[in-house]
């Protein structure tokens, strides 16, 4: 049986498609004025911060983001906080380092201002097993052991709003009715999903629209 012809794409619309590759190489860093970058004094006998969690957060993500050893971090912030006309002092390597050991990680997120539409998908983790490579080419021991993560996304902001760990047998279903909806999973594409497991594809790969959910 001969295999289907491979099928051939012609881009025609070269302007946004350039423009589209220009714009992955933009950057932009905001730095609110308005954050409480210098610790606020504890009251408490003893050397006090000097740097708050969130100036030491600001740093490390930066530190996270682009992969950057902590000194090379502390030089990076520095030129941000400079081209960004903000007076502020950064920490030293050694002060990120020892903060980062207890710092309480807060993620904002905007709440909606009304029902909220939730795109739910979910893919699948190995994490016990050799790799892809040496399973192909010597083959793999029994023990290979799956998990699989639901992600809940906000439909407008595209925002994570949601994030639930299961065993690989899990439908995608389940984690949504568990939120309290009390509307059916809908596929992304439009019709409800008539599939009671709600297991999607047979490589798990289900992508449902969840509307309405009970989600600050």
């Amino acid at each position: 049986m001969s295999r289907p012809p491979k099928p051939t794409y012609k881009t025609t619309n070269w302007h946004a498609y350039n423009q589209a590759l220009r714009q992955r190489g933009s950057l932009t860093v905001w730095f609110d004025p308005l954050m409480q970058w210098e610790a606020v004094p504890s009251g408490r006998r003893g050397r006090q911060q000097a740097y708050s969690d969130a100036a030491i957060q600001a740093c490390l993500t930066i530190k996270v983001l682009f992969g950057l050893p902590l000194r090379q971090a502390t030089g990076f912030v520095a030129s941000l906080l400079e081209l960004s006309g903000l007076g502020w002092a950064v920490p030293d390597f050694s002060t990120l380092s020892r903060r980062q050991k207890t710092l309480e990680v807060v993620i904002p997120f905007r709440g909606s201002k009304g029902p909220l539409d939730l795109l739910v998908d979910s893919t699948g983790i190995k994490v016990e097993g050799e790799g892809e490579w040496h399973t192909r080419k010597h083959g793999g021991s029994k023990r290979r052991v799956w998990r699989k993560i639901h992600l809940g996304i906000d439909e407008e902001t595209l925002e994570i709003r949601a994030v639930e760990v299961t065993s690989s047998n899990v439908g995608d279903v389940e984690p949504v009715n568990a939120t309290g909806s009390n509307e059916p999973a809908r596929d992304a594409a439009g019709p409800a999903c008539p599939d009671p497991s709600g297991r999607g594809d047979r490589h798990g790969h289900g992508r449902r629209c969840l509307r309405h959910a009970g989600l600050p």
